[in-house]
């Protein structure tokens, strides 16, 4: 098969009727494949259709087949190609073309979800009664959520320094990549943002508990069981599980956006303690802010 590059992009070319052939050969052999294809001329692709028992017509009402018989899945995208899978219903693509991005956000996919559960069990009160269902789930949900929020954290860390072309340390450690990436956005100008306040200083306080416990901790044993003096708990406090959603949703819309957008992304616009003073209306106000942002407050741009 010839391939083609389109604004970066990889397809398979179908530009003659030998190219056709070899791809109906490809697809009744059964033999799973799955990727784009760019055909020069569409009276190609409806040819393709044909061969396969597919009317022209009854696809342009949806753009997309599927048959669960044969595994088949076509479907043609508004951006100039078409998506063949012979493997069923699988992912086109992975999220982005940066590999610590792309093992953030699926980590990100796992913790929410955590958390989703984790709400929705708190929200039912007979958790409270300790012979529940619900209330044997806080012993499932209690150690996933504490092993998957401290692999995203670390993941996070690590999208963060890829996207700064910071080297990115071969470690686990908590302490070592937060301390790494809050260099990191001193030395890069992306402090006194909103990336700082509403992502990388509320994670702070986990990585703070992560490094204060005893016994060697080892953060890549979590997942074993394996650190003997590690007895931490989650608390499932509604509010607190909510906030910290939000936390983790502002964090992954915040890579996102540095990844597509780089410093533009108003997350990283600077002087956001200057801001918020000169919002504040009444000096009450401007307390707050000087006892919230503590650190920000005797910061001097140079």
């Amino acid at each position: 098969m010839k391939f083609v590059n389109e604004n970066g992009k990889k397809y398979v070319l179908v530009s003659s009727q030998n190219q056709l052939d070899e791809l109906q050969e490809r697809i009744s052999q059964n033999n799973p494949f799955a990727d784009k294809f760019k055909f020069s001329e569409q009276s190609l692709f409806i040819g393709l259709l044909e061969s396969l028992g597919i009317s022209h017509k009854d696809f342009t009402k949806k753009y997309y087949y599927y048959d669960p018989s044969r595994k088949l899945h076509i479907s043609e995208s508004e951006f100039g190609y078409v998506w063949i899978s012979t493997a069923g219903l699988v992912a086109k693509s992975k999220p982005s073309t940066n590999r610590a991005l792309n093992s953030c956000l699926a980590q990100y996919l796992v913790i929410s979800l955590l958390f989703k559960k984790a709400i929705e069990v708190v929200k039912d009160e007979r958790v409270y009664d300790i012979d529940s269902y619900s209330s044997g789930q806080l012993n499932k949900l209690s150690p996933a959520i504490f092993h998957n929020l401290t692999f995203y954290i670390e993941v996070f860390c690590k999208a963060y320094l890829s996207l700064t072309k910071v080297e990115i340390p071969h470690s686990h450690s908590l302490t070592l990549l937060y301390n790494k990436t809050v260099d990191a956005m001193v030395n890069n100008k992306h402090d006194d943002s909103l990336f700082q306040i509403l992502v990388l200083d509320p994670l702070y306080k986990f990585v703070q508990h992560i490094d204060e416990i005893p016994g060697n901790f080892k953060e890549q044993f979590i997942k074993y069981d394996d650190n003997l003096l590690d007895d931490s708990v989650i608390l499932f406090d509604y509010t607190g599980l909510v906030e910290m959603t939000s936390i983790l949703e502002l964090s992954v819309d915040f890579i996102s956006a540095y990844y597509y957008e780089g410093t533009k992304t108003y997350y990283l616009e600077s002087d956001i303690y200057k801001r918020m003073m000169d919002k504040a209306e009444t000096e009450e106000k401007k307390k707050k802010i000087r006892e919230m942002y503590p650190h920000l407050a005797g910061k001097k741009k140079k």
